[in-house]
């Protein structure tokens, strides 16, 4: 049983069939996929957001946008698994665009609204500061 996802969310992006015959040879596939793309996701977004809260085994938080971005990771590695099958380019790109989804809220210029931030050992909420140097040397405006 996957933590974040439901098989419905991956089939709404690609057909059963793929999914199923690129994991029926082992049992424990899509759940270990699944755990390691939380964790790359984790290592993303721990800074900023509280990660073991929204991924959490039980009552996980689920946002569309991390659905969307763990969906087309876990496909692209899944439909990756079929040696008979080269993966489609269709997946590379979404798996692709997927990062750079991760790497655009990592570096905040994408927000996760909703979500709880991360907090420092003493429960208070990380805050981050915006550095900016607008000093011109050469005097030209």
């Amino acid at each position: 049983m996957m933590t974040y996802l439901e098989k419905n969310d991956l089939i709404t992006h690609s057909f059963e069939r793929f999914i199923d015959e690129s994991s029926d040879d082992f049992e424990d596939t899509l759940e270990n996929t699944e755990a390691e793309n939380i964790g790359i996701i984790k290592s993303y977004l721990g800074a900023l957001y509280d990660v073991d809260t929204i991924f959490d085994k039980t009552t996980p938080i689920r946002n569309p946008l991390l659905i969307r971005i763990l969906v087309k990771m876990v496909l692209y590695d899944i439909i990756r698994r079929n040696a008979a099958r080269k993966v489609p380019t269709d997946y590379v790109e979404d798996y692709k665009d997927a990062m750079s989804i991760l790497e655009k809220i990592a570096f905040r210029k994408l927000e996760l609204a909703g979500l709880p931030p991360a907090t420092d050992s003493n429960g208070e909420t990380i805050r981050y500061s915006t550095y900016g140097n607008n000093s011109n040397p050469n005097f030209y405006i």
